[in-house]
């Protein structure tokens, strides 16, 4: 677990085995924080529903939990409840510690609680799905050329690494005909998947290209056979877009993934229309430490939220908590004094300067989203 709570000894219920034991951040999320934020009060305004779970089966893939967020990877086994920890998780007894733990309701919602957090700290600081860039990258061609390779294609690198996904939305091949040409998928020399693209009798046809978004290591290589297609006398400056590297390739050898690829930056009949994203989702997990008093003080002011608002109809909170709803509100509303929320917003605004040293430049500009649509 990246985040726990720690045992406090304010309630009789004994949390599972992945909150108890010390989180890879070191960050306990109810320490430090207001007096009022005990165990016991948060499994008193969390939900309390009966959930009835699926019995283990051998012969079904579960996935992990907390990714997944569906009850389906929560099952039950000798009337106790066992929580799936890994993906792909297929015939492993729920006695082996590395696909599951023995668990229970209270452990879960405060899991559940801990994973709406980290989205609203994903929400804060806008990691999530954020248009950095949309870009075609075309020329439109007046000479048929065989390019003297066996291969050709793009190659395409995000910026900010994990941080950023590049989707691919549309491409074209400027080539004689309408036979289909096959197009490859490769990151790092592995073949990802094929799929096809159908020219238009030598014009720039743009055609929707299905599922192929990637992020991660590595050059990412759209490759077809070599052929004669039309081409124009441009060059491509591989560092002018937003949020990634392009540039083209050509390659020799028996098989798109054994090639060997020199890199070039000259037109070869393929267009693409490609947006770039950031896509962050284990930004927080990989800087959690760093972030620590921000998502500590986003965790403080939720909590607070449901105490005011009683969502979930869960306690009598003027039994439980030693505050009217002036004090509460005050906590959640005024930011001149050390109250919940004004703490929450100083640690944003420091979590969003760190943010900003870490992303390329171009993946923090607050000024807006240029789109630009140019041939190259």
């Amino acid at each position: 677990m990246i985040l726990g709570i720690s045992e406090d000894f304010t309630s009789n219920v004994s949390l599972d085995s992945q909150l108890k034991s010390i989180p890879s951040s070191g960050l306990y999320l109810n320490s430090g924080v207001h007096p009022s934020i005990t165990v016991d009060n948060l499994l008193n305004f969390l939900p309390k529903s009966e959930f009835v779970f699926e019995n283990y089966d051998a012969t079904k893939t579960y996935s992990s939990f907390l990714e997944s967020r569906n009850k389906s990877d929560i099952v039950t086994s000798s009337n106790k409840i066992y929580q799936s920890i890994a993906n792909n998780n297929t015939g492993n007894s729920v006695d082996d510690s590395d696909f599951w733990i023995e668990t229970n309701i209270e452990s879960l919602r405060l899991k559940v609680f801990i994973e709406s957090v980290k989205n609203r700290v994903y929400s804060d600081l806008a990691l999530t799905k954020r248009l950095i860039n949309s870009q075609k990258l075309y020329a439109v061609g007046d000479k048929k050329k065989t390019i003297p390779a066996d291969y050709i294609g793009w190659v395409l690198e995000p910026k900010g690494s994990d941080y950023v996904s590049v989707r691919i939305n549309e491409m074209s091949l400027q080539k004689d005909g309408s036979t289909p040409v096959d197009l490859y998928v490769l990151n790092q020399q592995e073949l990802i998947k094929t799929i096809t693209l159908q020219p238009d009798n030598g014009r720039v046809t743009f055609r929707e290209i299905n599922d192929v978004t990637f992020s991660g290591k590595g050059k990412f290589m759209l490759i077809i056979d070599s052929t004669e297609v039309y081409t124009k006398s441009v060059t491509i400056n591989p560092l002018k877009f937003d949020g990634f590297v392009a540039y083209t390739t050509t390659g020799n050898g028996e098989s798109p993934d054994t090639a060997e690829y020199v890199y070039n930056t000259f037109d070869n009949g393929l267009g693409l229309n490609v947006s770039v994203f950031l896509d962050s989702s284990n930004y927080i997990d990989s800087n959690v430490v760093n972030l620590s008093s921000y998502i500590r003080a986003t965790f403080e002011l939720m909590v607070f939220e449901m105490y005011l608002h009683n969502s979930n109809n869960r306690s009598n909170r003027s039994q439980r908590l030693q505050m009217n709803d002036e004090l509460l509100i005050a906590e959640l509303k005024n930011t001149q004094s050390d109250t919940v929320v004004s703490r929450y917003h100083k640690e944003k605004r420091r979590a969003i300067k760190a943010m900003e040293k870490t992303f390329d430049t171009q993946l923090t500009d607050t000024d807006g989203i240029e789109i630009e649509v140019t041939t190259m």
